[in-house]
């Protein structure tokens, strides 16, 4: 999947994330949100939110409480983020070309399973402190429309909140 999507934005492994990250539901957040999400020092952000901006993707505006810079997409960034979605879809597809329907249903079980233990690991690691900085999200592509989170079906959504 990143080497169908790195091409597209041509900056760097987290620049699809990014990209993502802000169409999906980031858009307008701030660098340390951004960061946390894709797992990067608060610096490396900065770097990549520099680049993204050079290229036109994103702009840099003053937040609602003055204090902070928040990051939004333009129509260029929204445009690649979209392209980097449909990039991802279609290696998703081709990846699972070769099963059948059965197979994907007991894969897609499978792996709510496992991003589920994953999840409430990462969770309980927060809880206790054990890593200097966060790890990135597991879905650094995360796509709400492939999971289904709004119809209750992303398994890392659904993890986060039973836990809460």
């Amino acid at each position: 999947m990143n080497a169908a999507v790195e091409p597209i934005a041509a900056l760097g492994p987290s620049a699809p994330a990014a990209l993502t990250a802000l169409h999906e539901f980031l858009d307008g957040g701030s660098v340390t949100q951004l960061s946390s999400v894709l797992g990067l020092t608060h610096s490396g952000t900065v770097r990549l939110v520099d680049r993204l901006a050079v290229e036109g993707l994103v702009e840099r505006v003053g937040a609602q409480d003055g204090r902070a810079v928040s990051v939004v997409l333009t129509e260029s960034g929204r445009g690649m983020a979209e392209r980097i979605l449909r990039a991802r879809e279609t290696s998703l597809t081709n990846a699972l070309s070769a099963l059948s329907a059965d197979q994907i249903d007991t894969l897609a079980a499978a792996l709510d399973a496992m991003l589920t233990t994953v999840t409430h690991a990462r969770a309980e690691e927060r809880a206790v402190g054990t890593r200097a900085r966060p790890q990135p999200w597991l879905c650094r592509l995360c796509d709400f429309a492939a999971c289904g989170r709004s119809e209750g079906n992303c398994p890392v959504n659904n993890a986060t909140t039973d836990r809460s």
